[in-house]
């Protein structure tokens, strides 16, 4: 085994400091109360025993024992299975497949432009037009935010360690949701979530000098 991957007593989380995926992942960790070792890793340098298992070269990677496992998503899916308190979904089957449609949404419609945009290599045109959909498709999910503690909820859920990297990143990623009536729910969860101790909790410092200074 090489010295990145070789056996250890905890888990491993190898992630990218500064994206929001990685960040995702962070959330789920801190929200839940699972012990890691967290491994920043240049997502534009990964050495080769990480492509090894991982090929496509995504962060987060998690190591659990012999288990590696990319994409965020499914990681965090992984983490709700194996420490199931707190649940990241609803218990009952109707909420469950609710907050799925809406995740799938989020998915396709925000994260999907967020990747772009965090990715170095993609062109100035192609950044354009994901920062010109991303501030149209958060803009036309306004009725989703309904006042809520939590998105949709009154309690933490999958949906929240999906969403809030996204929204602390707008500004920095450079798409500005003008805080007025239509978009006062979302401003003000923003606002509680930021100060959640466990959000507080997940984030780097380079998070912290990137999305939070002036």
């Amino acid at each position: 085994m090489t010295s990145l991957l070789g056996k250890r007593s905890s888990m491993v989380l190898f992630h990218n400091e500064i994206g929001h995926q990685s960040h995702k992942v962070r959330i789920v960790l801190s929200e839940k109360g699972i012990t890691a070792d967290l491994e920043a890793l240049d997502p534009e340098n990964l050495p080769k025993e990480i492509l090894e298992v991982n090929p496509k070269g995504f962060l987060p990677l998690l190591i659990d024992r012999e288990l590696a496992l990319y994409k965020s998503q499914l990681i965090v899916e992984y983490l709700d299975e194996r420490f199931p308190h707190p649940p990241l979904l609803p218990v009952y089957p109707v909420a469950r497949a609710q907050t799925r449609l809406i995740l799938h949404r989020i998915e396709e419609e925000w994260t999907y432009h967020v990747d772009i945009l965090e990715d170095a290599s993609a062109t100035t045109s192609k950044k354009n037009s994901s920062r010109k959909e991303l501030k149209k498709n958060i803009t036309n999910s306004m009725m989703l935010f309904d006042g809520s503690e939590y998105f949709r909820s009154e309690e933490f859920s999958v949906l929240d360690a999906t969403i809030i990297p996204i929204l602390i990143r707008l500004k920095f990623l450079g798409v500005d949701i003008p805080n007025n009536k239509s978009t006062k729910n979302m401003h003000e969860y923003v606002e509680r979530m930021v100060e959640n101790e466990l959000i507080q909790e997940s984030l780097t410092l380079r998070e912290r000098e990137s999305f939070f200074t002036d």
